[in-house]
């Protein structure tokens, strides 16, 4: 009896140790700070108390009351082990997270794992006698993750049927703050190039937008609104104009943050931001690679079908869960007859006819409201299909 005593105290001695400073919630939050600012030492220990809360990745999890955060503490932990050069532990997370909720992130670092991909030097880490600190519980903000180290195109993992053309992007020079114009300027070529590489977006060419500009005598100095840069977008016909900022420190630091700006509304469907501690060009290009991979992981690839078709509005099957937003735009399109190989006999697809250009008008958890902006080829009905522009 007073064996089993003393292991109960032992227990709920290390629960409390583990979790005395806050929910699972908190340390899985201040875990993305601290992966933010790259310190993979601390940001792993408090994945590692988050898994103990909490052990199951999820897109949607309930924190308290009605408030819900993506969860994905399994992924966060791999990536700090890969980023240690723990390959071993990074592909045992990684993997555990697809297990649970297979994301195109965590694949992308299990490949990168397995491959045996280098960590890029430079990572600061937190010495063995510095404790992690916990602040006060707090209400939880849910945040997109930050990631700092190199991203693979993401095209690999998407499994839709490609219809009618991407959505059409166009960089503007970021406003400086602080930063030098030599830095501006890279950041901008290497956003451009990192968007491209995504392979999720027509993105206009530099050259090509700077003679547009030009020719309509439009300002570009980086210090836009969303009204202005939504005009500037409806101008030279791009689907969303991307603007932002670079901020620069005295020790070197950079600060990155960009907005997608839909033209049809002026809307911010987009805001995301990313922290280097160097400026170095191996450093900048591997933070805008991370920032153009978190603005293509809030515009994903989504399809679904029209199940309401009543004149002007339609309602989607999909909605905030599978990442629709308000603003986003959609090709609705009809399968026809199957297309076969005359030789072999092969499947080789589907016939499509696209009926329209559509825009979401509501986002709802799990279905959308949407209008059309330009039909093509014949009236919307229910049954018929829709892919994210």
């Amino acid at each position: 009896m007073r064996k089993k005593l003393i292991i109960l105290i032992m227990i709920l001695s290390m629960v409390n140790f583990l979790f005395g400073g806050g929910e699972w919630y908190n340390y899985y939050r201040d875990g993305l700070k601290e992966m933010k600012q790259e310190n993979w030492e601390n940001a792993a220990e408090l994945f590692r108390k988050a898994v103990f809360g909490n052990p199951k990745d999820n897109h949607k999890v309930r924190t308290y009351g009605m408030h819900f955060i993506k969860y994905f503490a399994h992924r966060e932990l791999g990536i700090c082990l890969y980023n240690l050069g723990d390959m071993e532990g990074a592909r045992r997370e990684l993997q555990l997270s697809l297990n649970q909720e297979p994301t195109p992130r965590a694949k992308q670092y299990l490949n990168m794992a397995n491959s045996g991909s280098t960590v890029i030097p430079g990572t600061r880490t937190r010495p063995e006698t510095t404790p992690v600190i916990i602040p006060e519980v707090k209400k939880p903000v849910e945040r997109p993750v930050t990631e700092t180290s190199p991203s693979p195109k993401i095209r690999r993992d998407i499994k839709v049927k490609l219809v009618g053309e991407r959505m059409g992007v166009a960089v503007l020079p970021f406003e400086n703050k602080g930063a030098s114009r030599d830095l501006g300027e890279i950041v901008l070529d290497k956003m451009i190039t990192a968007l491209v590489n995504q392979e999720r977006f027509k993105v206009m060419e530099r050259s090509q937008l700077d003679k547009i500009l030009a020719e309509q005598s439009l300002g570009a100095s980086g210090v836009l609104d969303a009204e202005t840069a939504a005009e500037i977008g409806k101008g030279i016909g791009v689907d969303g104009i991307i603007i932002g900022s670079v901020a620069a420190t005295a020790s070197g630091a950079i600060s990155v943050d960009a907005r997608v700006i839909d033209t049809e509304s002026a809307a911010i469907i987009v805001a995301q931001d990313i922290y280097s501690k160097n400026s170095d060009a191996p450093s900048v290009k591997n933070s805008i690679e991370n920032l153009a991979m978190k603005i293509t992981e809030e515009l994903p690839l989504v399809e679904g079908y029209i199940i309401q078709s009543d004149g002007s509005k339609l309602v989607l099957d999909n909605g905030r869960n599978k990442g629709l937003k308000k603003g986003m735009k959609c090709i609705v399109y009809k399968e026809g007859g199957e297309i076969k190989h005359p030789i072999t006999g092969e499947i080789l697809g589907k016939e499509t006819v696209i009926l329209a250009e559509i825009l979401i008008t509501d986002a709802f958890d799990k279905y959308c409201v949407a209008k059309s902006l330009k039909s093509e080829g014949g009236p919307i009905s229910v049954g018929d299909k829709f892919l994210t522009k």
